[in-house]
């Protein structure tokens, strides 16, 4: 039992709530947070405050603030996010090292410049 669950004052009970009902929530469900992307992760319960348990997106995309407000959805739609369908816990990992749906620039300097024909 941590600190947290013991305590009776009213921030703490609060914080107990919201994490119970939460990770009730999303008992056996997926994650779809708001926006324009609407991508559904898949959800794993992730320390919070005092040793709470908060659910979270799989793939350690950063959870909305208004998701802790019960802005997310628990839906039972099939996973859709790459890097949760490819079990990589890395966010900075770029999505073409995942699934190949995005290419990589070639920054790498040419030996003839970029000169439109009409001007050679």
């Amino acid at each position: 039992m941590t600190a947290i669950e013991r305590r009776t004052d009213a921030t703490s009970l609060a914080l107990r709530a919201m994490s119970e009902r939460e990770c009730a929530r999303f008992r056996n469900r997926n994650l779809r947070q708001p926006g324009p992307n609407r991508r559904v992760h898949a959800v794993e319960l992730r320390d919070w405050i005092g040793g709470l348990k908060l659910p979270v997106p799989a793939c350690h995309q950063p959870l909305a603030t208004l998701a802790l407000a019960g802005d997310s959805e628990a839906v039972t739609a099939p996973v859709d996010c790459a890097r949760c369908l490819a079990g990589n816990p890395d966010p900075f990992t770029p999505l073409f090292a995942i699934d190949g749906g995005q290419l990589a620039l070639d920054l790498r300097p040419s030996d003839e410049p970029d000169v439109p024909s009409e001007h050679r």
